[in-house]
């Protein structure tokens, strides 16, 4: 039987607001437009996987409100099973906001429902890759790290994680605000691959076997302690980064799922990051990854960087 990938995480609903530049503090400014859509680390994440052709398994805490409604459409007509995801009366759906200018975003996030949380039941086996994120209660997350399942953990947003958490994670996603607070180092927001790989190793020595840095439109760079893998980004013309993290986690894990190496893992992911640049709203640029395959040929080669 194929693995799935079975995504634990925050569903939320987004709204987003474009603007011609970053208001300053006290600063009024009248925005271009402003759209609802369905987002949340988690159900990004499963929506990519799903759209990628993963078969994808969605656990996951909703209001009952008609935001959870629309979430909840949003993620099955995705294809993803949402049997584990509850629901409950007296919490709100969570909820974003993103402001967009000139490409880049800023997101304030109202977790609601999302931190109910308090226990886990999850159909998985032992080859499926189990996905997480830090949107949700982080004892949700070491419950499901606890269980069967090969754990990918994406740390974000990024927080200090225990050593014990770290030994569990197959394989850990960051990007490089998050190497830097997860390891306690200082990075800049272009650090060279050499301090990349450094503050990599720190995770590495404290217990995670594979740490993947994602670097924007710089591409990524998987770190083992045998190897590291650099994938270079192909150049696109940018128009919304919103929920392109999340598009390389989940079309990473399902390739994982698939069977493929993790170079193949990593040059997919970087492509489809650089596909869900090109749109607006997250989960709406996600149709592009169903033709994956044939975007592929824009990617660079994955080279080493040491190891063999």
């Amino acid at each position: 039987m194929t693995a799935c990938v079975v995504v634990v995480g925050s569903i939320n609903v987004d709204r987003t607001i474009v603007l011609d530049r970053f208001p300053q503090p006290g600063e009024t400014l009248l925005a271009t437009s402003l759209t609802e859509s369905v987002g949340g680390k988690g159900a990004n994440q499963a929506v990519a996987a799903a759209r990628s052709g993963a078969s994808v398994v969605m656990a996951g805490v909703l209001g009952t409100d008609p935001e959870g409604d629309t979430a909840l459409r949003a993620l099955q007509d995705a294809g993803v099973d949402c049997g584990p995801i509850h629901r409950f009366d007296d919490e709100p759906t969570g909820s974003a906001w993103i402001t967009v200018a000139s490409g880049d975003n800023t997101i304030l996030v109202v977790p609601g429902a999302n931190h109910r949380w308090t226990d886990l039941d999850l159909p998985v086996r032992d080859d499926d890759i189990l996905l997480c994120q830090l949107e949700i209660p982080l004892q949700i997350v070491e419950l499901a790290a606890s269980g069967p399942g090969r754990f990918v953990l994406n740390a974000a947003p990024g927080r200090p994680l225990p050593n014990e958490l770290l030994r569990r994670c197959e394989v850990l996603i960051v990007n490089e605000h998050e190497l830097a607070t997860v390891s306690g180092t200082e990075l800049s927001c272009d650090a060279d691959p050499e301090a990349v790989v450094s503050a990599s190793r720190m995770l590495l020595d404290r217990g995670a076997h594979t740490v993947v840095t994602t670097l924007g439109g710089r591409g990524a760079i998987s770190c083992t302690t045998e190897r590291a893998l650099y994938a270079a980004a192909p150049s696109v013309d940018v128009v919304d980064t919103t929920g392109a993290g999340d598009a390389f986690c989940g079309v990473y894990c399902a390739e994982l799922a698939a069977g493929a190496c993790r170079a193949r893992a990593l040059r997919s992911a970087v492509t489809a990051g650089s596909l869900a640049v090109r749109s607006p709203t997250a989960q709406g640029s996600y149709a592009e990854l169903t033709g994956l395959d044939t975007s592929l040929a824009e990617t660079p080669e994955v080279r080493t960087l040491f190891g063999s």
